[in-house]
């Protein structure tokens, strides 16, 4: 053998041996399972029996007459750090009317993007954040994983293989630093709160939530779906990401509907409730809707406040409210929204052009995630008036006897927020930090304190606690 042909064939079976080693040497793909049909529904009901949703969680018997929502928004570590904070801050504001912290009686947590790191590991872990997710997440570098998915050869599995892309990648890793193979089943047993990861369907130009009540939808099986695929889902940065894709069973679950799309809603084609119910109902096409490709969850709402408001929509149903969760006992309702976002930088409109690739991408991308969020804001805001009459109305009409009037049903809103942070400087500096998956421990110390000062300092939540106390009083 000479060296010549001798060198062609190690270098031959180098090539193969790396080939087989990105292809055979990491995880196959886990595809969303379909429903299993024993785990089907009649037709009056959901799609599916039980299942990750609201309905299906039980009540906590502390402060059962409160119900409480939270939204963590996207902005990469910079949003995890702070709603973080705000857990922790939930964690010391106590409700001494109710015997309890206000974290304690937290229902629905929903989250994008960087707030999804936080929200799932809260979900899986519980009190165990509290000493564990700087370590695991937040003083732990992401990014050399990032750039080692395009500069590393042994990485490259995603150029090869037509079913694994680089957000596929960023799942296993997230699965490997943090979740270590959870599924959907293990936030079940957890319970109560409903952790709502959101990602957005590229296709629709949709929130997607991985909830049992949208994956019924494509007739899928959130159980065994691993959380951190979720996760990377919510994160996935267009460009630099591939989507996650989910493929659709909807043939499986002979067309049935669930019943808050059957029923009758009005006919104001401009409602909320009618554009989600045309929304949900182009999953229902079989034909035309076989794949979701899901990215960045902040490409279709920054602030996670269209899942609670979807989550509110189904709620408001009268046959949920009637036949599937009691919130007649719900006597108060408080949605807070952590919003770590940072704040705009229009520099740019101080040149006449943009120069370089990265600007136009920061440009368009900044523009369409931040744009819409004050009005985001202002819908969630009426979406929880609209719950509250919902409440009040069939407090009154079941005459429910618990020694308070029927319509003593109140809501309230606090945006706890880095545009909140009251002292200019260290507002200015938060409010710089860029998005990113790095971030220096000074600033995610500061962001910490932050989330922490802004339940401390929230008038919205002064309020709702002093109206626990008043509450109270009256029994």
């Amino acid at each position: 053998m000479s060296g010549r042909s001798g060198f062609r064939r190690t270098g031959r079976g180098a090539a193969a041996l790396l080939f087989s080693f990105v292809i055979g040497g990491c995880a196959a793909i886990i595809p969303n399972a379909p429903l299993h049909p024993t785990a089907l529904n009649d037709q009056s009901g959901p799609i599916s029996k039980g299942g990750y949703r609201l309905a299906a969680l039980p009540q906590k018997e502390t402060a059962s007459d409160l119900l409480v929502l939270l939204s963590f928004s996207g902005g990469g570590k910079r949003s995890a750090a702070f709603g973080y904070g705000v857990l922790k801050g939930l964690r010391d504001f106590d409700l001494p009317s109710e015997g309890a912290h206000l974290l304690d009686v937290v229902d629905v947590i929903s989250a994008v993007s960087g707030g999804s790191f936080p929200a799932a590991y809260y979900g899986l872990y519980r009190d165990r954040i509290f000493t564990d997710f700087d370590k695991d997440f937040l003083s732990r570098g992401i990014e050399g994983y990032v750039w080692g998915s395009f500069l590393l050869p042994w990485n490259y599995r995603w150029m090869f293989d037509g079913s694994y892309g680089t957000n596929d990648r960023m799942a296993d890793i997230y699965d490997k630093l943090m979740f270590h193979g959870a599924t959907y089943a293990d936030f079940q047993k957890h319970g109560r709160p409903l952790i709502s990861i959101d990602a957005t369907d590229v296709d629709h130009g949709l929130a997607f939530q991985f909830i049992q009540d949208q994956f019924d939808l494509i007739c899928s099986d959130l159980s065994s779906f691993p959380v951190a695929r979720a996760v990377a889902a919510s994160n996935g940065f267009p460009v630099l990401f591939t989507p996650i894709t989910l493929e659709s069973h909807r043939a499986a679950c002979g067309n049935r509907v669930p019943y808050w799309l059957t029923t009758e809603r009005g006919t104001d084609p401009l409602s909320r409730a009618d554009q989600f119910a045309r929304a949900s109902r182009q999953y229902l096409d079989a034909d035309a809707t076989r794949y979701v490709h899901l990215m960045d969850g902040g490409i279709a709402d920054n602030l996670a406040m269209r899942g609670l408001i979807n989550i509110i929509l189904v709620l408001t149903n009268g046959e949920e409210m009637n036949e599937r969760i009691d919130l007649t006992r719900v006597r108060r309702i408080l949605l807070i929204s952590a919003d770590g976002q940072a704040a705009n930088d229009a520099a740019s409109a101080r040149s006449p052009k943009l120069s370089s690739f990265g600007q136009v991408i920061s440009a368009v991308s900044g523009t369409q995630i931040d744009s819409y969020n004050f009005e985001t804001l202002i819908l969630a805001n009426r979406q929880v008036e609209v719950l509250r009459d919902a409440i009040r109305k069939q407090r009154c009409s079941r005459r429910v006897a618990d020694g308070h009037p029927c319509d003593d049903v109140q809501s309230y809103v606090a945006h706890l927020s880095l545009a909140g942070v009251t002292d200019p400087e260290t507002r200015k500096r938060l409010q710089a930090i860029p998005t990113g998956l790095d971030l220096d421990p000074e600033d995610v110390t500061r962001l910490v304190q932050a989330g922490e000062s802004q339940v401390r300092e929230s008038t919205g939540l002064a309020e709702f606690r002093a109206s626990l106390t008043q509450m109270s009083q009256k029994q």
